[in-house]
């Protein structure tokens, strides 16, 4: 069957970071180009963070962005942010937390930086729980010794930027405790950089989700084919990419995107189609 079988069942879920009105510009922009894939889903949830002391209208004018396109859409701003990694996995849980709380079965997770292009509802896949594109950086590579095979066949490290996952069929995504203890650590580091892994060993966004997906014992569904997903291997090895979340690269019709917009035609610049 197709994607986008998968997707009429889902909520779309999305999590980001608003600094600067310069931010909300950027989730506009998102949000006017994934419209024909947005359109696809039942219901939008945002669940959004800010900047510490910032602008007090930067939430109501999130909101109201968001509302002018969607205008049943649910807003879910937190009341704190404790940095990129455990900032973000507090964001994954409100999104978690809204849909165990109201009976949502199907959740399709984004972020505000995701691109989502028509090749996506296409992708032929088979009945699972989970659906997901595997992470890999050029520093993982090595510890496999630049094997593809070996990585084709035993890699599942889950991209946090967007999967699709029966949330009735899990206990919870991130432990509350886990993550306060977490922060808890990083608060008494002096100058802490956000590199939060190199302080705690094996955390990352990516190992939590799949210790979820584990942990419930999910069938999953891999969106890339050994071939197309050969090909990101290849890429990521020759321009030495040492971020698995795999930014610019158009695999299957997503892409998470950090490149140049053309400010006349709003066009993405900078993106690997894979």
């Amino acid at each position: 069957m197709k994607f986008r079988e998968i997707l009429r069942r889902c909520v779309f879920g999305t999590i980001g970071y608003i600094g600067s009105r310069d931010d909300l510009a950027k989730v506009e922009w998102q949000i006017r180009r994934n419209l024909p894939i947005l359109g696809e889903f039942r219901l939008i949830l945002v669940a959004t963070n800010f900047v510490r002391g910032g602008d007090p209208g930067l939430a109501f004018a999130n909101r109201a962005i968001w509302r002018s396109f969607f205008p049943d859409s649910i807003v879910l701003d937190s009341k704190r942010n404790r940095g990129h990694a455990i900032g973000a996995a507090d964001l994954d849980n409100l999104l978690f937390d809204h849909c165990k709380a109201n009976g949502i079965e199907w959740l399709c997770k984004g972020t505000n930086d995701i691109i989502l292009e028509p090749p996506v509802l296409e992708i032929e896949v088979r009945a699972a729980d989970f659906y997901f594109l595997n992470a890999i950086d050029f520093s993982a590579m090595k510890k496999y010794e630049f094997d593809f095979e070996a990585i084709l066949s035993r890699l599942f490290f889950p991209q946090t930027n967007f999967y699709v996952i029966n949330v009735a069929k899990t206990d919870y995504l991130v432990g509350k405790r886990f993550l306060d203890s977490s922060h808890a650590i990083v608060k008494g580091i002096p100058r802490f950089d956000g590199r939060i892994w190199e302080h705690i060993p094996n955390w990352s966004n990516e190992n939590l989700l799949r210790k979820c997906v584990q942990r419930n014992c999910l069938t999953r569904f891999h969106l890339m084919d050994e071939t197309l997903f050969l090909r990101v291997l290849q890429v990521v090895n020759e321009y030495a990419i040492d971020d698995c979340s795999h930014k610019n690269l158009e695999i299957n019709g997503i892409c998470h995107y950090h490149g140049i917009t053309e400010p006349r035609d709003g066009a993405p610049k900078g993106i690997i189609h894979v």
